[in-house]
């Protein structure tokens, strides 16, 4: 008997799977060039199974065999793979392309409709709202918070200095930049450098390596999920509870000065720095958001601004030290702009860095922090090149592969800042490098980063030599989930400089 009802439930799922195959959906999307699939598992079989594997099979492999427009098949769902700039200006460029699909939906328990997983007219809107948060004249008041945690970092560094120890930095790095986004977003100090907490364990460590690929919710390890989610969530909510108490308390206190009072204080008093829950608590009173609304936003930052930083630190670093030449350029640069001095970096001092940020953007190159992005096709869509693309398939910008494209960039495996500098990029294509996306759904706080990154690592290399041992360790691998991070470790030797 069992093998009666066995034997039709075969037949019953062959009989589908016949009637999927032969769809219209699925005979439109083989029409592109790509990878042999398997019945019921697409091209998923051929793709191994750890992340450096995974990255060099979809963003190398099949790039240089299949072209940099090609099909691909995860089970039931059809991925249209780009890596070239036209067709990625063409996607990223258009409101058409907004929704990005299902593929961030495990991201939702935790950041709920923010910005990054929000579609549609809510995105549009928590876009309009927020944009004003990032104005050049706002990030120059974050700058006191990016050398604070820059003077940190390099005590850290200090008190690991011995003769020929190696340091994986990649775990300094990671805590340096989320001192910074807490304070920058939430105007809270967690001193992550310096101290454990609960929350920060919850989000140093268990979030990241219990993201689930499924919702396994029932299972052990979703348990344990949910419970440092709701650690952070509740850390997070609390703040918000808190700053509204403030400012509804700093509200009523300057309603009842007179404006004598109040123009005294204004003149003799200086201003406070807001972060950027802030500014989102001033513009929720116009856009009707709640305080889960302003939770999923200030969840949403912490994301981006945290780890994103943190694999562009730790790859920027390994660069440098592996060109020791380029390194000391840099370094000659800081000298022209800061002499001797330790001083801390400012606004007009970063906008002088320009060969430090092109070493920046060819890291960024070489090593996006974010190497790739999908959007979602809502509607039957003709490409530029002729293909047509069913509603319901996703694209897939592999911007690690584009980024490595020799059309685009020769010798895309050399690492050559000089790329940058504008003599050489003139004629490029615009989105030929998008390491923070491009178009409508561009990454709001991509000059933040820049300005943040560039004065932790002017910090930096006024204070140390970073070198690699490349014979004992060989070229660092990267691995690819949802951030581009080191496959191991990534061991530098720091020496500290002694000046003249």
């Amino acid at each position: 008997m069992f093998l009666v009802i066995f034997g039709l439930a075969v037949a019953v799922a062959f009989f589908f799977y016949l009637k999927w195959e032969t769809s219209l959906y699925v005979r439109t999307i083989d029409l592109i060039p790509g990878p042999p699939k398997v019945p019921l598992f697409g091209n998923a079989l051929l793709i191994p199974l750890d992340t450096y594997g995974s990255l060099q099979k979809i963003s190398v492999e099949w790039p240089n065999k299949y072209g940099h427009f090609y099909r691909g098949w995860f089970g039931f769902k059809g991925y249209i793979d780009i890596s070239c700039p036209l067709l990625v200006e063409e996607i990223l460029s258009s409101q058409r392309f907004i929704d990005k699909g299902s593929d961030y939906d495990m991201l939702i328990p935790w950041l709920g409709e923010g910005l990054l997983t929000a579609s549609g007219n809510m995105w549009r809107k928590r876009r309009r709202l927020l944009t004003p948060a990032f104005h050049f004249q706002i990030l120059d008041n974050f700058f006191d918070t990016f050398n604070k945690s820059a003077d940190i970092l390099c005590q850290q560094f200090d008190a690991t200095q011995s003769d020929d120890k190696e340091i994986d930095v990649f775990p300094y790095l990671k805590r340096c930049t989320l001192d910074i986004i807490c304070e920058a977003t939430m105007g809270i100090q967690v001193n992550a450098q310096q101290q454990d907490s609960e929350y920060l364990y919850a989000y140093f460590v268990s979030i990241w390596s219990l993201l689930p690929r499924w919702m396994y919710f029932m299972t052990k390890k979703g348990k344990e999920y949910q419970k440092y989610l709701k650690i952070i969530h509740d850390f997070t909510s609390k703040v918000i509870r808190d700053r509204k108490r403030e400012i509804e308390l700093e509200e009523a206190v300057n309603e009842s000065k007179d404006e004598q009072d109040a123009a005294r204080e204004s003149e003799f008093t200086p201003k406070k720095r807001r972060a950027f829950l802030d500014l989102m608590l001033i513009a929720a009173k116009e856009g009707n958001l709640t305080d889960v609304d302003i939770r999923n936003e200030v969840d949403t930052f912490m994301f981006e601004g945290h780890d994103t930083t943190a694999c562009a630190a730790v790859w920027f670093l390994y660069c440098m030290a592996t060109h020791p030449d380029r390194q000391e350029l840099v370094r000659k640069e800081l000298d022209d702009v800061f002499g001797d001095s330790q001083r801390p970096c400012t606004i007009e001092d970063a906008t002088k860095l320009k060969y430090l940020e092109c070493c920046i953007k060819e890291t960024l190159r070489l090593y996006p922090s974010v190497p790739h992005i999908k959007r979602f096709n809502t509607e039957d869509y003709v490409l530029s090149n002729g293909y047509k693309i069913p509603a319901g398939a996703s694209y897939s910008i592999h911007i690690y592969a584009l980024h490595r494209n020799e059309q685009l960039f020769p010798d895309p495996l050399a690492f050559n800042p000089e790329r940058f500098q504008i003599d050489e990029s003139a004629g490029r294509h615009p989105f030929a490098f998008v390491p923070f996306s491009a178009g409508p759904r561009n990454c709001i706080g991509q000059r933040f980063a820049m300005y943040e990154e560039k004065v932790i690592f002017s910090t930096l290399l006024r204070r140390f030599r970073f070198t690699y041992d490349m014979e004992k360790h060989g070229p660092a691998l990267a691995c690819a989930d949802m951030l581009l991070k080191p496959h191991h470790e990534m061991p530098l030797n720091i020496t500290r400089l002694v000046r003249d």
